[in-house]
């Protein structure tokens, strides 16, 4: 059965209380700054957006709200866009204060590159023209967007290709990487989609959730996909389901807009 390696998120902190005296550091001006929680989380989220590897920004707020906050802060900042969310591999972070400021610095790790994510979002503006047509309607730009998908993609049963990158560049992903191709292509589409985290009987798994008109729907390209790969097959058994029919196999672990 497919399933989902998940390599989770290493998250790192480390507090070091300088001597109170701004003699030890002087604030540069080249660096981003912010001196409240929310603006602090809005400067961060341009920066991930961006897949920033490295990123270094002064706090001048409160302190101890930051140390208090800050994990959950940028645990919200990953998870704003689900692709970037299911791209994520790891982040450390530390957080040094001298006076009444903070310095806070953080390492991220993604599965994709920017320039891999970039090339994910040219290869998909140039598809689907070939595959989408502007009479269809929502329902016909889904089922176009997930046949394409299944059969242009095999399962990577060497459980080693993670995004949408790897399906589009070698074919092969596991369940991970269908869903963030999905996900890009529909978005792309103009349909409304996230990406949902749950658990099968052989394991951690994800798929999709897409909304035609006022409602909800889940889609599991990655079950629809037989395996061993059968040139020219596509299956439907998790096409466009509802919570009661998903459920049957699927669980999931977070809050989701209900597919009634």
């Amino acid at each position: 059965m497919k399933q989902l390696m998940f390599r989770f998120s290493l998250v790192a902190l480390l507090l070091l209380f300088g001597l109170g005296s701004d003699f030890y550091y002087t604030p540069s001006p080249t660096v981003t700054s912010a001196s409240t929680m929310k603006e602090l989380e809005s400067k961060l989220d341009q920066k991930i957006r961006e897949q920033s590897n490295e990123i270094t920004m002064e706090y001048t707020g409160d302190q101890k709200e930051l140390s208090a906050d800050f994990a959950k802060l940028l645990r919200n900042v990953f998870a704003k866009d689900d692709y970037t969310a299911y791209i994520l591999d790891s982040y450390l972070y530390t957080i040094r204060t001298w006076g009444s400021t903070a310095k806070i610095k953080i390492s991220i790790k993604y599965r994709e590159t920017a320039g891999q994510t970039e090339q994910v979002a040219a290869q998909i503006k140039k598809l689907l023209p070939t595959i989408i047509k502007p009479y269809m309607t929502d329902l016909q730009k889904i089922k176009m967007i997930h046949d394409w998908i299944v059969l242009h993609v095999a399962y990577d049963l060497s459980l080693e290709r993670y995004t949408a990158y790897d399906a589009i560049h070698t074919g092969k992903t596991v369940c991970q990487g269908y869903s963030l191709l999905a996900y890009r292509m529909l978005n792309e589409a103009g349909i409304e989609v996230r990406i949902i985290e749950g658990t099968v009987d052989s394991g951690n798994h994800v798929w999709n959730l897409v909304h035609i008109g006022d409602t909800w729907y889940h889609m599991d390209v990655t079950w629809d996909d037989p395996i061993p790969d059968r040139e020219g097959k596509v299956s439907y058994s998790y096409f466009l389901k509802n919570d009661a029919q998903m459920k049957k196999d699927h669980q999931w672990v977070k809050w989701y807009p209900a597919a009634n």
